[in-house]
């Protein structure tokens, strides 16, 4: 959600009200209604496989005005293609999220967080500024403050808000017998697939852990937890903040490089890659890693100490005074 945390950034400065047109599930939909935002729901995403920017042009047309004052769009570009936000780039100030590969979106700011990133992974274009780095991250604030909690006896599972293969399932199954004794914590997101196929397993494999439906953030799981076994997307980052050691599986194909790239950084310790039937992964890699993060705490808070270093401060309103700065 860092467009969620970008537009209270942005509030918090003084600076554009959102306005949110997007595609999400309908708890996605009420958590930024209740942060206090408009909401308007679409059936697609802006710029991603066959589909325009037709809605988000409507919204420059009814809310632009002279050239110098022309609308703010911030779009993530995970699933967008540049080329087809070129007619968006044209009607409004765009300002587009991207992530590894370093993609060429026509866009007058592009914000590239990860803590590998810097301006010259970019094509160097005149009117285009490159915010990247770690210090734009769009962790909330209270990670920071988690991860001076003490008494965090609590193993957190979150494989994300899709969990797309019901890899909270194989978690269960997989190390379940290993967790025995343990306080553990087990995320549902709000896009799950399988709730009820999630929910036996854990109630299986998992008899004592305290399930968690659809939360509005993880900064409560996150302030109990000294372990976490997530997926490989911005929890893995919010997390590492929270001073929580972490295990990252690929759950999509994308989160890959993710994984490989924090990893590098010596933070986060990869799991397992995406399978289309969980059941094809092997299960002794997995329980060899997690058996040295139970019994290694020299290993384990060495990964904690990186893993923070990465993000050392929140980036959100920094960001947004140097979009303010940049888009004044």
């Amino acid at each position: 959600m860092r467009c969620l945390s970008l537009a209270e950034s942005l509030r918090a400065e003084g600076g554009p009200v959102a306005q949110f047109v997007m595609q999400a599930p309908d708890d996605i939909l009420q958590r930024v209604s209740d942060a206090g935002f408009s909401v308007l729901a679409t059936s697609s995403v802006a710029g991603s496989a066959g589909h325009d920017c037709s809605q988000l042009l409507e919204w420059c047309q009814k809310n632009g005005g002279p050239q110098a004052a022309k609308p703010w769009v911030v779009v993530d570009g995970k699933y967008a293609d540049p080329s087809a936000l070129v007619p968006l780039a044209e009607k409004s100030r765009l300002i587009c999220y991207d992530d590894t590969p370093y993609r060429d979106f026509p866009a007058t700011v592009i914000i590239n967080a990860q803590p590998w990133t810097d301006e010259q992974d970019y094509l160097d274009r005149t009117g285009r500024w490159i915010l990247a780095g770690g210090r734009y991250n769009a962790i909330h604030p209270d990670y920071f403050a988690a991860a001076e909690k003490t008494d965090r006896q609590a193993v957190l599972i979150t494989m994300g808000g899709e969990d797309p293969a019901n890899d909270t399932a194989w978690i269960a199954r997989t190390v379940g017998d290993m967790l025995t004794g343990y306080r553990v914590l087990v995320v549902i997101g709000p896009a799950h697939p399988d709730r009820a196929g999630a929910i036996t397993a854990i109630r299986q494999y998992l008899p004592q852990a305290e399930i968690i439906h659809a939360p509005p953030s993880l900064i409560p799981a996150a302030e109990r937890s000294f372990l976490a076994l997530s997926a490989g997307g911005t929890s893995c980052c919010e997390l590492q903040a929270a001073g929580v050691a972490v295990a990252a599986l690929a759950v999509e194909e994308h989160q890959i490089t993710f994984i490989k790239a924090l990893e590098h950084l010596g933070g986060i310790v990869p799991l397992a890659g995406p399978a289309p039937v969980c059941s094809s992964r092997p299960a002794e890699p997995v329980r060899t890693i997690l058996r040295r993060l139970l019994s290694d705490a020299a290993w384990r808070n060495e990964r904690i100490t990186l893993g923070k270093t990465l993000f050392p401060a929140p980036g959100g309103r920094y960001l947004a005074r140097s979009l303010m700065e940049i888009l004044p």
